[in-house]
């Protein structure tokens, strides 16, 4: 070999070294978890028409929005493949079930496919069938009129994939609606944080239906506990839909406020020691409550969305993003070869008291929790790092 072909080949062989360290040395805890989620946790194949699973789609969704390169094609192929094993099971039949209608109103606007389309819109027929409160709110069960700030998200990220498809107000106005409803309801005048659940059907007191028996029993006829997760579920949305909401929309200056009074008593009721907030945020500190991971990325998340957003400001802001990435990564982050493993997440939750909520089990892998990791993991990152 030459000597300038054997430089030539030196160098070659030098830029690729320096590329590959270079992109290792970028991959964080979110690229992996993200690998890791999409490829053997949940891949489509293993998609099913669940809000658990839909809040990961949602995440996805969200990551095809961000992403430049090769990658976004990824993320496409996630939801095509796992919208198109469920076309005969999807439906809107409940909050729960809606939430997945985000991905065939998804792919009907970035693939124009009427396949999707078809879909989409028949899931908004059957949420138009879902029962509702006299003043026109959303039911999180099909028999009985319980307004839940859960429903929030679910009804949430699939309204606003339909406003995006269509550019048709109702879409944007109905989600507007439904908060505003359940705002009413359920916020707690001292903190700005929201009660878990209302009641408005007598007949629901006396029956164990989903979590503790008797937990409207009360003159507000709702829960007396404010849950993190539940917490979590109205600020990813009120973040998610005011970054779509141009400002000269006078619903992002209605939604904002919602967002900032949310936001206001977080960084107080978080955890010095772990960058966490609790089960139960408001009980900070008490004996029984632990610190839940899916609750802290989604506080985090909306507080870097309303920082951004220029719709809150400060230092307290600022360190309360920072510990909260730093606290997942060393407390709620297990590394097992390849594979993330997310700890502390709360299981799935209905209604009750105290000790209902501190007797949830706290687990590990659920796909709700990881979706909140990479939700807020990827804007830190992206935004603040």
């Amino acid at each position: 070999m030459h000597l300038y072909s054997m430089l030539k080949y030196s160098v070659i062989v030098f830029l690729l070294i320096i590329t590959y360290k270079t992109e290792a040395q970028q991959k964080t805890w979110v690229d992996s978890l993200d690998q890791y989620a999409r490829t053997k946790f949940l891949p489509p194949n293993k998609y099913r028409w669940v809000w658990q699973n839909a809040a990961f789609l949602n995440t996805v969704k969200v990551q095809y929005e961000t992403t430049i390169g090769t990658q976004k094609d990824e993320y496409l192929d996630y939801i095509r493949n796992a919208m198109d094993r469920k076309m005969i099971r999807a439906n809107g039949k409940s909050p729960n079930a809606v939430a997945s209608g985000l991905g065939m109103a998804f792919l009907a606007r970035v693939t124009n496919e009427e396949k999707y389309k078809k879909a989409a819109d028949e899931i908004f027929e059957d949420y138009n069938k879902i029962p509702k409160t006299e003043e026109g709110g959303v039911s999180h069960l099909k028999r009985f009129e319980e307004l839940w700030d859960d429903t929030i998200f679910m009804i949430g990220c699939y309204l606003r994939e339909m406003y995006l498809l269509t550019k048709d107000e109702k879409y944007l106005n109905e989600l507007v609606q439904q908060i505003a409803i359940h705002r009413v309801k359920l916020k707690d005048d001292k903190t700005g944080l929201w009660f878990h659940g209302w009641d408005g059907d007598e007949k629901n007191r006396s029956n164990f239906i989903c979590g503790q028996r008797g937990w409207s029993n009360n003159p507000e006829n709702r829960s007396q506990e404010i849950w993190g997760r539940g917490n979590g579920w109205v600020i990813v949305t009120l973040a998610e839909t005011i970054s779509l909401i141009p400002e000269s929309n006078p619903q992002r200056k209605q939604l904002a406020g919602y967002l900032q009074e949310m936001l206001a008593n977080l960084p107080s009721l978080q955890d010095t020691d772990t960058g966490h907030w609790y089960q139960l945020p408001c009980r900070k500190g008490e004996v029984g409550n632990y610190i839940e991971s899916s609750c802290t990325a989604m506080f985090a998340y909306g507080i870097s969305i309303a920082l951004k957003e220029g719709i809150i400001e400060g230092k307290a802001f600022e360190e309360s993003v920072q510990n909260a990435y730093n606290g997942l990564r060393k407390y709620s982050i297990l590394k097992e070869g390849d594979d993330i493993i997310t700890l502390n997440v709360c299981t799935g939750t209905c209604i009750g008291d105290k000790d209902y909520y501190f007797n949830r089990r706290a687990e590990n892998e659920k796909s709700f929790g990881i979706a909140m990791f990479i939700l807020f993991g990827r804007t830190y990152e992206q935004d603040f790092n």
